[in-house]
């Protein structure tokens, strides 16, 4: 029996593995004529200090996956119930047709071997979770 190469590419084996993540939630994908994936994932706990604590979480994987960085990442604009101001690392911003805060957290260290859409998109999570 001779077995069929997977014919998936690397941004369908990173959908793949947000999906398997984000399991229990909505996960919307949208795939560009450029190749590129833009992903929304809905009712994310993004921690109790913020109002609402669960919103919308997106981003785009480029076509240079797994050569290139996730970035930037995106929220629903949550404000802190404290009264205090995001960080420099967030700014307030429009995206896909949506009001939105940035999360900017580069990788300066990416590296296509170890690195992952759903590793960053963890990572970015309890980055802001901190906050």
């Amino acid at each position: 029996m001779t077995t069929t190469p997977s014919l998936q590419t690397p941004i369908d084996n990173a959908l793949d593995g947000l999906r398997e993540q984000f399991a229990g939630h909505v996960v919307d994908i949208a795939k560009e004529p450029s190749g590129d994936a833009v992903v929304v994932v809905h009712d994310v706990h993004v921690g109790d200090q913020y109002e609402p604590s669960s919103t919308w979480f997106g981003f785009r994987i480029s076509t240079a996956y797994p050569s290139a960085d996730v970035y930037p990442h995106y929220i629903g604009r949550v404000a802190r119930r404290d009264g205090s101001a995001h960080g420099s690392a967030v700014q307030q911003t429009e995206w896909q047709n949506r009001e939105a805060l940035q999360l900017s957290r580069r990788s300066n260290g990416w590296n296509p071997r170890r690195d992952t859409a759903s590793l960053k998109a963890a990572k970015v999570l309890a980055w802001f979770a901190d906050q």
